[in-house]
């Protein structure tokens, strides 16, 4: 079926053939091959020929909106590499933190290490002026190493989780949940929490690339 449509970079009108002339779809310009997108405007033009306004067709690649209520178009969204970077924060998260699991797990494991970490605390709480009248025990820090391991367990699947949805870019709650896991989680030497927070600001910045619609006031 053809359509008429006016190139938006060499501006010639011209009768192209496209599959429907209900549905978006990208042509290219007879006179300058330019690859442009053609929208449906309506069915008025005379002998079969619909014509059609045009779109300018960027090198990124585009996403679907939503449609708006009762309107013949489709919103598009351009992507950004955001997302792809949002995930790869995250991913590093969770190996960080899965990397303090391994070595929370080793001095667990490690009479010797429990030993010298129960020290070592009882020592900081003296130079800090909070220690009580009791010490902390090996029992006690066992406990703690435990709990910990647990915790960064869970932080590190919601963030390897919400690292993998960022990139496909689905479930936007699901995503901030594990921004959230990689902050809190901490990681070694705390990189976790600056990867997370990086995550997080990546995707607030991404809310369009998962089909969330804002509307915008003039």
């Amino acid at each position: 079926m053809q359509v008429a449509a006016t190139c938006p970079k060499c501006g010639s009108g011209s009768l192209l053939e496209v599959s429907s002339v209900e549905q978006s779809e990208y042509v290219s310009c007879p006179d300058c091959s330019h690859r442009f997108l053609r929208e449906p405007t309506g069915s008025d033009a005379p002998d079969g020929v619909t014509g059609t306004g045009s779109e300018p067709y960027d090198e990124d690649e585009l996403d679907w909106g939503d449609a708006g209520e009762g309107d013949d178009y489709v919103v598009l969204y351009p992507t950004t590499n955001r997302p792809q970077i949002a995930g790869l924060m995250l991913l590093l998260a969770a190996l960080l933190m899965l990397t303090t699991v391994v070595l929370m797990n080793g001095t667990l494991g490690d009479a010797d290490r429990v030993e010298g970490t129960t020290a070592k605390a009882n020592q900081m709480m003296e130079q800090t002026g909070m220690q009580s009248e009791e010490e902390f025990d090996e029992a006690f820090v066992r406990s703690v190493l435990r709990a910990g391991i647990i915790w960064e367990l869970f932080c590190t699947v919601l963030a390897t989780a919400g690292g993998v949805l960022v990139l496909m870019r689905q479930n936007y709650t699901l995503v901030l949940a594990g921004c959230a896991a990689a902050i809190v989680g901490m990681g070694t030497f705390m990189l976790a929490t600056l990867f997370g927070a990086i995550a997080l600001y990546l995707v607030l910045q991404s809310r369009p690339e998962f089909g969330i619609i804002e509307e915008e006031s003039w």
